[in-house]
């Protein structure tokens, strides 16, 4: 494939981003030397993860990381991951993973400033709880709350990985709107239209009138491609407010899941202790795998959300 004939940088399929170098990066020693930076900061304080702030600790390599990381996810792949951090105490880790996110944007605090993902023993087919309570796989999607809360960054620290599944699996969405607008183009105009999602957030109310009016479309209409998914909450929500799905609203789902699960298009890799992962929310999709945990070191992942402007169009 010659330049001029290459996808444009967010629209990849998983051979080509394998194959890409960019968007895997190795902390460097005066990455190092600034973690170190932050433990000291951090020594004495009841709760430095909530004290820090961007301008708390002067760390210029980080901040340069930082620098890099929001170049690749605006301009490149929209992945980003950061190796070399394993050797770091959890204190320092989720230290150096805020500070980060603090260089990328602002934080979104609707589960916490960093949030711990872990398996609680619950499934989220019997309950109203988030996937990430739990040890389940639950497809392609990306992650949002509610209406007006769409982190535009989302990261994901390893802090222990499981031993038995676990693996992170990605998608471009910009590649999978493509593969739709070229085979199923009717559909894809009906994925542009608004559907109900429910209401999942711990504590917020789910009454179906708020539940209704918590609508949105799945590819943002216009000239920026956008997407916003999580099926099985989409159901749900339907069938909380009365609404069945029509067939060809379930039709664009199948062609959409489709695309979302080619093999072709899903990157998978296993993240280790220390690896920080970064994704645009908006133009990549993610999974998991379902996992089975050591229960005496239950697997631990913290996620973070971030708000950023989007850089510029990102066309259809």
């Amino acid at each position: 494939m010659s330049p001029a004939d290459a996808p444009a940088p967010g629209r990849w399929r998983a051979a080509e981003l394998g194959a890409r170098p960019g968007w895997r990066l190795v902390a460097s020693a005066e990455v190092l030397e600034d973690a170190a930076a932050l433990e000291r900061w951090a020594g004495g304080r009841a709760d430095p993860v909530s004290a820090l702030q961007a301008t708390s600790v002067s760390t210029p390599a980080l901040d340069a990381l930082a620098g890099t990381l929001g170049t690749e996810l605006d301009d490149g792949s929209g992945v980003a991951l950061v190796t070399g951090l394993g050797s770091l105490p959890e204190t320092t880790l989720r230290l150096v993973y805020l500070k980060l996110g603090l260089g990328l944007g602002r934080t979104i605090d609707t589960y916490g400033r960093l949030y711990d993902v872990h398996d609680t023993g619950q499934s989220y087919r019997d309950k109203p709880i988030p996937v990430s309570q739990t040890r389940e796989s639950t497809g392609m999607h990306t992650d949002s709350s509610g209406r007006d809360v769409w982190p535009r960054i989302i990261g994901l620290a390893c802090v222990r990985q499981a031993p038995r599944g676990g693996e992170s699996r990605l998608v471009s969405a910009l590649q999978v709107h493509d593969d739709l607008q070229r085979s199923v183009p009717h559909l894809l105009d009906r994925l542009r239209g608004e559907f109900v999602r429910d209401v999942v957030t711990p504590g917020s109310e789910r009454d179906p009138e708020v539940v209704r009016r918590n609508r949105f479309p799945v590819f943002a209409p216009g000239g920026r491609v956008a997407l916003r998914y999580m099926r099985y909450w989409i159901e749900r929500g339907h069938a909380r407010v009365g609404e069945p799905l029509d067939d060809e609203a379930v039709a664009a789902f199948d062609a959409l899941d489709a695309a979302l699960e080619d093999p072709r298009n899903v990157l998978r890799f296993r993240m280790e202790p220390g690896d920080l992962l970064f994704i645009d929310n908006t133009t990549v999709a993610h999974d998991r795998d379902g996992f089975v945990d050591d229960p005496h070191e239950p697997r631990l992942m913290l996620r973070l959300w971030l708000s950023r402007p989007v850089a510029g169009p990102t066309e259809v």
